[in-house]
């Protein structure tokens, strides 16, 4: 039987403790969620990526790219077509926690 002073090690070895790890793995996981909703509000306007694409006058593995989670590197205004493409309006809120400014609608 393994003892938890190894099995501790174990985990640290694999990046379990480590915070620099967890912050980019908790970094990702959000990009997938956030990627995960915008799928989901495609699927929702019963449109396929190739419909989405052709409105935004872009090929599908673009669209691909953008609902892939790879939020962080795609343009507002890529983001802004993407989701008027599906009939919506996209807002831009600067959050400062007990105060919210829409910057751009």
């Amino acid at each position: 039987m393994r003892n938890w002073k190894d099995v501790r090690a174990d985990a640290l070895a694999l990046g379990a403790g480590d915070p620099t790890a967890l912050v980019e793995k908790r970094r990702v996981l959000e990009e997938r969620i956030r990627a995960f909703k915008l799928t989901e509000l495609r699927k929702r306007a019963d449109m396929t990526q190739v419909e989405v694409a052709e409105v935004m006058g872009v090929k599908q593995p673009w669209i691909s790219k953008i609902e892939s989670g790879d939020l962080d590197h795609v343009e507002l205004e890529t983001l802004r077509s993407y989701i008027a493409a599906l009939g919506g309006r996209l807002k831009v809120v600067a959050d400062f926690g007990d105060e919210q400014h829409v910057i751009a609608a």
